[in-house]
């Protein structure tokens, strides 16, 4: 079974919250990517929400300019996230319930102590989700294949028993 860890990317993009949107566009253009992670101000750079293209394309579309934005006041949170170890299904379904197309990844079950999840080292995303599917669908397509080979072959061994059955028969009453 395939888990998150599987198909997330470590390559994650994170700014300051202070950023603005103009800049994390050009940022996600660069880096070929459709989300960045917001960090705080604090030392920490701990993660505190994310920014998706489709966050900016909402905010322009209501007639706000990218440029007077910060990062900070258009960011999705409070952030859904799911460990590594997980299996990539459960990472689907949380996509799915709460429409969302991007989660970050934890690296293990956070301690009890911490109050803001594990430490996270990467994201999924419903591309990931796909790759994944795709993968998938090729196993299932070899498979089935393979499938209808035996079925086939057992096919040709039953109808040449049938046949030589046939002709005994024939011989026995003819």
């Amino acid at each position: 079974m395939s888990s998150v860890q599987d198909y997330m990317n470590a390559r994650m993009v994170t700014r300051d919250s202070k950023a603005s949107v103009l800049e994390l566009a050009k940022v996600m253009v660069d880096w070929n990517v459709s989300s960045v992670a917001i960090t705080d101000e604090e030392q920490y750079k701990r993660v505190i929400g994310i920014l998706t293209e489709r966050d900016i394309v909402k905010s322009i579309a209501k007639g706000g300019s990218p440029d007077g934005i910060t990062a900070g006041s258009l960011m999705s949170y409070p952030i859904l996230s799911i460990r590594k170890d997980q299996p990539i299904e459960e990472a689907a379904l949380i996509m799915i319930r709460n429409k969302v197309r991007h989660l970050l990844v934890e690296d293990s079950p956070p301690p009890p102590s911490a109050h803001n999840g594990g430490v996270i080292i990467g994201i999924i995303t419903a591309t990931d989700l796909a790759r994944y599917l795709k993968k998938r669908m090729k196993e299932t397509t070899i498979t089935t294949a393979a499938a209808r080979e035996d079925e086939k072959e057992q096919q040709q061994q039953q109808s040449s028993s049938e046949q030589l059955l046939l002709s005994e028969v024939w011989e026995l009453y003819f």
